[in-house]
């Protein structure tokens, strides 16, 4: 008895952690390699559910009819299945965020319980944040037939219990995670049938929690991690190569993981493994390569398969060239997941990045160049050279180019300046200045040498040379002087600080001028304080981003005007940071950090000189024409009259006056042309620059999509201007249309166009507020519509201008 006892007792104590792993195992997932991963497929989810709630947010506003109609079509349920309606609600609500961190806690998962609490809480605060901006109701109208429903925009319980869901998803075995996903489904049916939630609200909800989930895991990246090496390693023999063991590198790239190992002879092998968001992550990529840098990389695949055969291609293309590279193996679809695999064989060596200075010598230092040089002389740009993609193998003197997944067979002639420029930046990093210009003068030709020179700068760099030239801000300068200096050419110069002139004395008089004048402007604002405390916050909000997104506007009629590449993010860091240089300095401080701006990214001052004038030249042409186009349409809603019937009192006397001035001004310059003395004088001044800006824009006609980036550029920019004006009227219960903006914004440049102040801060408010009252727009509404619009378009973005200044000087952008 005593034995049998002792057997049950054993049983017993080794089945309870038994069962345990048995219940573990049927809920949750494996949990791979442990690591955290950011996934290109997160992005558009964010970028779906931005959009869903946007448009749903549309449609509440409308309170469209047929929504009514399914209403109360599914709720009130019959009373016989209401139990069941409610039951399914709760415990698809309330219950299901129990149940999910019971079993969290249960398991001791701390990762799964901690995702699910920072879920639950970004969820509810974003649909508080909504709530504080847009109202609880979303702003939709009152409507007696919806009485007793949850009018909630966005529903909080349903962003909750999505966004907690979505993210215990990654951890959950597939047919748990099916479950889950089922009950989320009749849980938000529930709430539409039970009347706690309308259908619009209901789904722009469940994109909220989403969203929710798919920011977070771009923040803090996605638990589902790489696959194992031994399941890899299964894949890869299903394609016909042996292999012996793989593991994740220690460096992973966005969009596809990287694996290296061995095969059965021992020979090493590098896999490139592109899972289901590959295509995502390479379209989100490529979209921050056009923000952030010259180069948007490799030409777009809309496939995984797609990016492999390009690595494959381009790999073979320059093997065939005479480039030491890796050998493709085989390039394939395999495993469950069916994902895109290249295998190759890694060449001997080891990363110029981890070798010493003594150890490269001459020979191996004219091998970097002399390969760099042979994939140029193909007609290939590798688009990532650097000390991570140069392979040195000491012993036999041979540098190898990995890793041409970002590489392109029809490239620019500033991609393939940028990649020499790469060579001289990685090799100089271990070698030093003095070696690097050596070996570049033995082996490169002066033309070559001189084309690269100016991509030299680290904002023109890969981003891998650049995080190692941080702290090291001195070596690319010695590189590049003493790279000249051997070929006895002139080194690229930087624009420099200016001192005080006459022209920056004046316009700091102006300043003083168009100071005072703000404080004209101010002291109406103090006497409408009671009408702007009763704005709608909602359309306020709506007008700081329309005028925010007025710099990228202009930042996309800057690319325009040069024929070469340039990152889209960095000439929108530029406008703001030129918001806060115009007012600190005024129009020379903005030439000379636009010239510095444009000398750091390879190109010249001569580019930066005829870019700002072809963007302001653009900039009146577009104004002139929608003012032109306006003029009919609105300008009978205009009363400059002072017959009584004038409400705006003095106004129409003011508005007269600025016309007066303008057409002074018109009138003076007519003197001028008229002079000859004065005419060959302005003739000498300004014809060279009319000159230059015609012929740009010759050149520019052969590229018509940069006279669309142009053109379009300023068109967009003065038209969000203009709603940003629109909607701080309706913040008032005032409106305008829009030729009528147009007419005031125009008349209110022009005004301060004409006076020496930056921006002309004062005047064009007091512009505006005169044009506005002659419109018919009552005088407080009209002195507070401006003030907001002028708050979120001239008086907050220097704010943040400097801090943007600030970045791009310590990221050595200007």
């Amino acid at each position: 008895m005593s034995t049998d006892s002792g057997i049950t007792q054993e049983g017993a104590s080794t089945q309870g952690p038994a069962r345990a792993r048995i219940w573990r195992s049927i809920v949750f997932a494996p949990e791979g390699d442990g690591n955290r991963r950011r996934r290109g497929s997160d992005g558009f989810r964010l970028g779906a559910a931005l959009v869903i709630v946007l448009v749903g947010l549309a449609i509440v506003r409308v309170d469209p009819g047929p929504e009514h109609e399914i209403v109360h079509f599914f709720s009130p349920p019959p009373d016989g299945i209401r139990w069941l309606v409610t039951t399914t609600y709760i415990l698809g609500s309330f219950g299901l965020i129990v149940i999910l961190g019971a079993v969290a806690f249960l398991s001791h998962r701390r990762a799964v319980l901690r995702d699910l609490t920072l879920a639950g809480a970004a969820a509810f605060g974003f649909s508080a944040l909504m709530w504080l901006v847009f109202g609880s109701t979303g702003g939709r109208p009152h409507d007696a037939s919806l009485a007793g429903y949850n009018l909630e925009y966005p529903v909080a319980i349903v962003v909750v219990v999505v966004a907690v869901a979505m993210a215990a998803l990654p951890y959950l075995s597939r047919s748990v995670q099916r479950l889950v996903e089922l009950v989320v489904a009749l849980a938000a049916l529930a709430t539409v049938v039970a009347g706690y939630g309308l259908p619009v609200n209901v789904a722009a909800s469940v994109a909220l929690g989403w969203g929710t989930v798919a920011l977070l895991h771009l923040v803090f990246g996605s638990p589902l991690g790489l696959p194992s090496g031994e399941e890899l390693a299964a894949v890869v023999e299903d394609l016909g190569v042996l292999v012996g063991a793989l593991q994740p590198s220690r460096h992973q790239v966005w969009g596809v993981a990287r694996y290296t190992g061995i095969d059965r002879s021992g020979g090493p092998l590098a896999v490139s493994l592109y899972g289901r968001d590959a295509a995502d992550a390479q379209l989100l990529s490529k979209t921050g390569r056009f923000f952030f840098y010259r180069d948007s990389g490799p030409t777009l695949s809309f496939s995984r398969v797609q990016q492999v055969e390009h690595e494959a291609y381009m790999t073979l293309l320059a093997e065939r060239a005479g480039v030491a590279t890796s050998h493709v193996l085989v390039a394939g679809i395999g495993g469950p997941s069916r994902d895109a695999v290249l295998v190759v064989r890694s060449p001997v060596g080891v990363p110029l990045a981890e070798l010493v200075e003594s150890s490269l010598t001459d020979p191996l230092l004219d091998a970097c160049f002399s390969s760099v040089l042979r994939l140029r002389k193909a007609g290939i740009a590798h688009g990532a050279l650097s000390g991570d993609t140069i392979i040195v193998d000491p012993e036999h003197g041979v540098v190898s180019l990995v890793d041409l997944r970002t590489s392109s067979a029809s490239p620019s002639q500033d991609r393939l300046d940028a990649d020499m420029a790469g060579a001289l930046a990685a090799v100089g990093l271990v070698a030093g200045p003095e070696a690097t210009a050596a070996a570049a003068r033995r082996v490169l030709p002066e033309a070559v040498v001189t084309a690269a020179l100016p991509h030299l700068r680290r904002a023109s760099l890969d981003r891998v040379t650049s995080k190692a030239l941080k702290g090291r801000s001195k070596l690319l300068e010695e590189v590049r002087t003493r790279t000249a200096q051997a070929f006895e050419i002139e080194v690229p110069k930087l624009a420099e600080p200016k001192r005080v002139s006459w022209g920056t004395l004046i316009m700091t008089i102006g300043t003083l001028i168009g100071g005072w004048a703000l404080i004209l402007v101010l002291i109406q604002v103090g006497q409408s304080f009671d009408t702007i405390k009763g704005a709608a916050w909602g359309w306020v909000a709506v007008t700081a981003v329309l005028a925010q997104l007025a710099y990228p506007s202009t930042a996309l009629s800057v690319v325009g005007t040069v024929r070469t590449a340039l990152p889209f993010g960095r000439v929108v860091a530029l406008e703001f940071a030129n918001a806060f240089t115009s007012l600190a300095g005024g129009t020379p401080a903005t030439f000379g950090t636009r010239v510095r701006f444009f000398q750091l990214q390879g190109s010249d001052a001569t580019q930066a000189v005829t870019s700002g004038a072809l963007v302001s030249t653009s900039s009146w042409i577009v104004k002139g024409l929608l003012f032109l186009i306006s003029l009919p349409l609105a300008w009978s809603s205009f009363n400059f009259s002072n017959d009584g019937t004038d409400t705006s009192g003095d106004h129409g006397k003011a508005v007269w006056l600025i016309l007066a001035v303008i057409v002074a001004v018109i009138v003076l310059i007519g003197v001028a042309l008229a002079v000859p003395r004065l005419r060959r004088l302005a003739a000498d001044k300004a014809r060279p620059k009319l000159l230059q800006i015609w012929a740009d824009l010759k050149l520019l006609a052969a590229q018509p999509s940069k006279l669309i980036e142009v053109f379009g550029g300023a068109l967009a920019a003065q038209v969000l201007v203009a709603l940003a004006l629109g909607t701080a009227l309706h913040a008032f219960g005032e409106q305008l249309s829009l030729a009528t903006i147009f007419i005031v914004i125009t008349l209110a440049s022009m005004l301060g166009g004409v006076s020496p102040v930056p921006g002309g801060m004062g005047v064009v408010e007091a512009g505006m507020i005169l044009a506005l009252t002659a419109a018919g727009v009552p005088e407080n509404q009209a002195v507070a519509a401006t003030f907001v619009q002028r708050m979120f378009t001239s008086y907050l973005p220097p704010l943040w201008g400097w801090f943007v200044l600030a970045w791009m000087r310590k990221r050595e952008y200007l």
